[in-house]
């Protein structure tokens, strides 16, 4: 539907259409029914009055709120299809090469891309990010933190900044950074996003990126592997990386900043770490309840006969690492296959499906809950780390990157060099 004939669409009918798909696929109907036929008659007539497709977006985002839970909400038209909102949609693919989190009350850069903009103006790791063209930071944290819900202050925090940073290619932006002794303006000139740009459904185009590097420690060879988002482009990547670190003696897959994705690639990706049809947690939908079984790796890309990896491993997760990173984590944990390392993730776990509205949005709706394979839920608690890794300002700018070093030194302590014992699968 285009946006002209969308906004002749009854706006009432867009708002029926939400409340109806919610409550027709909602798993626990008695739980919600009465607050939701409550939001009902109090935001209906605000839809009815909604002239214009800003005031009924409004109206469904305070229906959507009402339920608490995450994993409800609405994408526009214009970002789902990629249409532009007026003459032309503005670019924000632009890459500056460096990641932050709330650390110590402030905004603290925790990664610095070698080869970003970042990086080549002179920013390093610890820095306060402290202004964003004329704009101050710190208003901006305190509305922030003030009116978001603590389990969601850490993504609501990175979603403002990253739309302040976000522009063109080729594009210059003033960023002040305080290094701890005083404020400095960096002028960065934005890049190209790294990564391939790919679509799922009706969801907005993303980038996805994976990196892997081998690292050496105490004799030891440890494979990293990183990757921005679960979606499908990247599964190549991770089976190439994968099929390289083989012969490690350990590896981390660093899933913090992970937001998320399709949750079904949980499966194939386990079935790199496990060697049977382990269930990795269960989806509870309304009627029906469905097991996410691990699919185990039996041969590499190109067809030689491997066995999955059976070292060590461990998961880095932080505030960030949300949805398909903790149904992942959640379920590797409980089945005692993976060492969690990091922070607590946040708790927004709900599988959830994309679905077109009358008036050309997107409604982007949980239809299930997520238990780990100890029948625990994910959704509001997150996943708890072994091993807590509280980041400060004083741990990035002296050991650099904290939880990564936490989890290669159990990583040497709990196993061997591959040159003294040869692992199944290693190809030795």
């Amino acid at each position: 539907m285009s946006l002209a004939s969308a906004a002749t669409v009854d706006p009432v009918a867009t708002f029926d259409s939400v409340w109806t798909l919610i409550a027709r696929t909602h798993w626990d109907s008695s739980g919600i029914a009465t607050r939701w036929a409550a939001a009902r008659s109090r935001l209906r007539p605000r839809a009815e009055a909604a002239r214009t497709r800003g005031a009924l977006r409004s109206v469904l985002d305070t229906l959507l709120g009402s339920l608490e839970q995450s994993h409800f909400r609405l994408i526009p038209e214009e970002e789902a299809d990629g249409l532009p909102p007026a003459a032309e949609a503005p670019d924000r693919s632009g890459w500056l090469g460096m990641a932050f989190r709330l650390v110590d009350g402030g905004l603290a850069v925790t990664a610095v891309d070698s080869g970003g903009p970042a990086w080549q103006s002179g920013v390093r790791l610890g820095w306060r990010l402290t202004a964003i063209g004329a704009c101050p930071m710190a208003p901006l944290l305190a509305r922030l933190l003030r009116t978001t819900p603590r389990r969601h202050q850490a993504i609501a925090v990175q979603q403002s900044i990253m739309a302040r940073l976000a522009g063109p290619p080729g594009t210059p932006i003033a960023v002040t950074f305080h290094d701890g002794r005083r404020p400095a303006v960096h002028r960065l000139v934005r890049d190209s996003a790294r990564g391939v740009t790919t679509k799922f459904g009706n969801l907005p185009a993303l980038t996805v990126d994976l990196s892997w590097q081998r690292l050496r420690r105490a004799g030891h060879t440890i494979g990293v592997i990183r990757f921005s988002l679960w979606m499908p482009a990247i599964a190549p990547a991770f089976d190439a990386a994968l099929d390289s670190l083989r012969g490690s003696d350990g590896i981390i897959l660093d899933l913090r900043g992970n937001l998320g994705g399709v949750g079904g690639m949980v499966t194939g990706i386990a079935g790199h770490f496990l060697d049977s049809a382990a269930t990795i947690g269960t989806m509870r939908q309304r009627g029906a309840t469905f097991r996410f079984l691990a699919n185990p790796r039996r041969a590499t890309a190109d067809g030689r006969l491997v066995s999955p990896y059976a070292g060590p491993l461990v998961l880095l997760v932080d505030e960030l690492s949300a949805s398909t990173s903790e149904i992942f984590a959640a379920g590797l944990h409980a089945l005692g296959r993976a060492r969690v390392v990091g922070g607590q993730t946040p708790g927004e776990a709900l599988p959830a499906v994309p679905e077109r509205l009358p008036n050309g949005d997107v409604l982007y709706h949980a239809i299930a809950d997520f238990v780990s394979p100890r029948g625990e839920p994910i959704e509001g608690r997150g996943v708890i780390p072994d091993e807590v890794v509280p980041l400060t300002l004083r741990a990035l700018q002296t050991r650099g990157d904290p939880p990564l070093e936490a989890a290669l030194r159990w990583l040497v302590t709990h196993s061997k060099p591959a040159s003294a014992t040869p692992r199944p699968g290693s190809g030795r």
